[in-house]
């Protein structure tokens, strides 16, 4: 079921005027929204839509052209602000898993919290083994990443996020780099994430958590926010051309 957010639940990022060009080439174009605690919200549309652009500016993983990003109430693309600060805030899953595969599960789990967090290395495997129970891996904890399945992995990168307690998960088309059969597995812990209240930024193809998890759905096509509803009223009534002839070809 869809998290319903209260109005009254403060705002955690909020986006004015984004703009994002590479060289002659405008891939985001003034764009302006808001997120609220506890919110989750899916960014569907077209291949080459801007989608992944506008997430990565979200931490500035790339570096807006212009605009700004308040990040609990402080623009993080002002010159002096420490943004590997507000960037801990924020967990990143990507569409390939990233994990070092050098390392075992537990090392990629706890190198970043002890190293950035201060937790001790103890507290760190403690942290990590809870959360491999949570995703049903922790009889993988020692494993390295090639004995691994594709979801598996998946599933290993969102515990790796969570291990530094964001306030808010940024995903990255977080199944498109699987096999359907490995999708539902990782699916099902974002549905648990997002019904224990956690933020959630989910850049996605799946259209079918879109509309059943996801509170709000913004339709992003040529650089622009097209439409921006709750998800249910996106799916059922959509108003801009190009969303409809969109949702035609992928429902």
């Amino acid at each position: 079921m869809a998290a319903n957010p209260d109005s009254n639940i403060s705002e955690i990022i909020r986006v004015e005027h984004l703009t994002k060009k590479f060289e002659n080439l405008l891939v985001l174009d003034d764009i302006s929204t808001s997120f609220r605690t506890h919110e989750v919200v899916s960014v569907i549309g077209p291949s080459g839509g801007g989608k992944s652009t506008f997430l990565r500016c979200l931490n500035l993983m790339e570096t807006p052209t212009s605009g700004a990003i308040y990040v609990d109430g402080v623009d993080i693309c002002k010159k002096g602000v420490d943004i590997n600060r507000h960037r801990e805030k924020m967990g990143m899953v990507f569409q390939q898993f990233n994990l070092f595969n050098n390392m075992n599960v537990m090392k990629n789990l706890t190198a970043a919290p002890v190293k950035l967090k201060k937790m001790t290395a103890e507290e760190a495997e403690t942290k990590g083994i809870t959360l491999l129970r949570r995703v049903g891996l922790e009889d993988k904890r020692n494993s390295y990443p090639y004995e691994l399945s594709g979801g598996q992995k998946q599933r290993i990168a969102i515990v790796r996020a969570l291990m530094m307690n964001p306030e808010v998960m940024l995903f990255d088309e977080p199944t498109s780099a699987l096999d359907p059969e490995m999708i539902g597995e990782v699916l099902d812990v974002m549905r648990e994430l997002a019904e224990e209240g956690m933020t959630m930024i989910v850049v996605t193809h799946e259209m079918r958590f879109a509309r059943e998890v996801s509170s709000r759905t913004l339709f992003l096509s040529d650089g622009h926010i097209e439409e921006d509803k709750p998800s249910h009223e996106l799916f059922d009534h959509p108003e801009s051309p190009r969303l409809i002839s969109f949702l035609q070809k992928v429902l």
